[in-house]
Parts: C-alpha cells; structure tokens; sequence
C-alpha cells in the first residue's frame, strides 16, 4: 500500500507508458481548408449550423 501522498505501483507504471496520441483527424479547418491533427483540433458548436471545427490558432471569438 502506498503511502500518503505516494502514487500506487499500478498507477505509476501507467504514467510512464503514456504515449502521445496525435493523428491527423477527418476533420477540415473551417477557416484555412486543411485537415487537422488531433492535438490542434477546436470544436465549435454553431446554433443552427451543428459543430464546426478550427486550428486552435485559427479560433478567435468575434464580437
């Protein structure tokens, strides 16, 4: 049993066997027209238009 404020074996071992998940997505950025990766993707959900997606960098809120 761990100690307190210790992470358990099991859950330390998970930690270091995390692998980065990054993959270019089906989606299409709505401002520039290319796909976008996984890391990058910004949902947006529009009312009456459903979800449209953005580059991170690409996504401003305009008022």
């Amino acid at each position: 049993m761990p100690r307190k404020g210790e992470l358990s074996k099991t859950a330390r071992a998970s930690l270091a066997n995390r692998e980065e998940v990054n993959h270019l997505t089906s989606r299409i950025c709505a401002k520039c027209g290319e796909p976008i990766m996984l890391k990058e993707l910004q949902p947006v959900k529009v009312i009456g238009k459903g979800m449209v997606y953005y580059h991170k960098s690409h996504y401003s809120i305009q008022q």
